[in-house]
């Protein structure tokens, strides 16, 4: 995590660590990401003994409106990702961004531009 930081440090103000939790093979993680445009970037990532993975990303804007939230919840069964999605305002999308390291790319290429 800290070297995808580190590949975007000049869009990114500050980085905060909220939860790690590690119990032999799973473990849970939350973090924060502020970005140079005041958007933040709420990540929650969980992986369960039985290698199952959870994660949700979900970036708002400076006051906290939803820009997009990728996630895997096991909903929208009618999209072509599924469970993979991503939701723009009340919209539902397929999803191929299902790392950290996606999203914090397309990101990035927003805010530079």
């Amino acid at each position: 995590m800290l070297d995808l930081i580190a590949r975007y440090k000049r869009l990114i103000t500050s980085f905060h660590v909220l939860l790690y939790e590690q119990e032999g093979e799973s473990f849970r993680f939350k973090a924060q990401v502020v970005f140079t445009d005041s958007s933040n970037l709420y990540i929650k990532e969980y992986l369960f003994e039985n290698k199952e993975r959870k994660y949700s990303y979900h970036w708002s804007d400076s006051l906290g409106n939803l820009i997009c939230r990728w996630d895997n919840a096991d909903h929208w069964v009618d999209i072509s990702t599924h469970p993979h999605h991503k939701h723009i305002g009340d919209d539902v999308f397929e999803s191929t961004e299902t790392s950290i390291e996606d999203v914090l790319s397309i990101i990035c290429d927003k805010i530079k531009k």
